[in-house]
């Protein structure tokens, strides 16, 4: 649950983007996708791991 400071916060972020032309969802859809870029190879990492261990019955049933 959000506290009151960040509720403000976002209040705040919503009519800053706005003024400037902005859409909030949109802008916090591309701050997301930025957090995804900047962890590809975290994510990347992670996948590999996790194909890493699927036993080999798991894989022949494809």
């Amino acid at each position: 649950m959000p506290t009151r400071e960040q509720k403000q916060n976002k209040t705040f972020a919503e009519k800053l983007l706005r003024i400037q032309g902005k859409d909030y969802e949109e802008w916090l859809d591309a701050q997301h996708q930025v957090v995804i870029q900047e962890n590809q190879e975290l994510i990347l990492e992670a996948l590999d791991s996790k194909l890493n261990f699927i036993s080999p019955a798991a894989t022949s049933r494809d």
